[in-house]
């Protein structure tokens, strides 16, 4: 229970990061490499923050509860030049809960979860800000690297709206076995090691670890849209809602929070599929700072890979 009540806590100030339409709006497509004469010059590291540390009434905190945001920096330096940086994220396009609740008209739950890459020049945020970890993966030649940007990541960022993959906050298991995967930056991270590992030939010698949210379950049962169960799904994601927007006390949204629980629903963004969740038990959510093994987007894009 600790996690999910922790970000309960701090919701009135992550709620003032309102999603916005500059989303990215400093971002490039495609960093300018220097000819390098076919050296290992670019350098990827994985680095990680406690999450929604950006904010100062936030700060740290939640790095108690292994909650990480996730994301990749890259360094060129060439004998005789100064470095360079890059910084790619992997994140939803509006703020965290912006992803994972929908807007409510009537009986019609409409979703904004749309995730994307987001590549910025220099460290964003500075060095220090990854306070977790800011390891080194793997090196690449400027042409192998420059591929990721312009073979790989195209193949990810569909500028369409609610093209896959979609961001999704909660993992749902049941023992060993995933019934619900979640995406989120982490996975961003994963998908271009494994790239760098199956397309360009270079295994990172590193073993990845991020936070998922996970929900336990004994099993899901699907909830057809419109059907039976219909009024209830909207009544319980209408309660989620109230207990975020911030407008009432926040013991009251507490309370609110203890009566939806045990978690009843999910939303599967990338399945585009509702789940009623049965066997949810206390402490209900969980944060698991865990490995992963390198795997790629789950709906791989047809694409012709190359190695340069």
């Amino acid at each position: 229970m600790g996690p999910f009540f922790a970000m309960l806590l701090a919701l009135p100030a992550v709620m003032a990061q309102q999603p916005s339409k500059d989303w990215c709006n400093e971002g490039i497509k495609v960093p300018d490499f220097q000819d390098d004469g076919g050296n290992l010059s670019v350098e990827f590291f994985v680095v990680q923050a406690p999450l929604f540390s950006t904010n100062p009434r936030i700060g740290t905190k939640l790095r108690w509860l292994n909650l990480y945001h996730t994301a990749l920096v890259l360094q060129q330096q060439l004998p005789g030049s100064e470095p360079q940086n890059w910084t790619i994220e992997f994140d939803s396009v509006t703020n965290v809960l912006g992803a994972v609740l929908p807007s409510i008209n009537g009986t019609t739950l409409s979703w904004n979860n749309d995730a994307r890459y987001c590549v910025t020049k220099g460290v964003l945020w500075g060095e220090a800000h990854w306070s977790k970890m800011f390891d080194l993966v793997f090196r690449l030649k400027a042409s192998q690297a420059r591929q990721i940007f312009t073979d790989f990541i195209p193949s990810v960022n569909n500028t369409e709206h609610l093209s896959k993959p979609l961001y999704q906050l909660w993992r749902v298991e049941h023992d060993a076995k995933t019934l619900v995967k979640d995406i989120t930056c982490g996975d961003g991270v994963n998908w271009i090691m494994d790239y760098a590992s199956r397309v360009l030939q270079t295994a990172p010698a590193f073993e990845l670890k991020f936070t998922s949210i996970v929900v336990k379950a004994d099993r899901i049962a699907n909830v057809h849209v419109n059907g039976p169960d219909w009024p209830v799904v909207v009544k319980y994601f209408q309660g989620m809602s109230n207990v975020t927007e911030g407008k009432q006390p926040l013991l009251h949204r507490l309370l609110e929070f203890l009566h939806l629980m045990p978690v009843h629903y999910i939303y599967d963004s990338n399945a585009q599929a509702y789940f009623k969740v049965e066997g949810n038990h206390f402490p209900w959510l969980e944060a698991k700072y865990h490995a992963v093994p390198l795997e790629g987007p789950p709906r791989q894009i047809q694409q012709k890979e190359t190695i340069h």
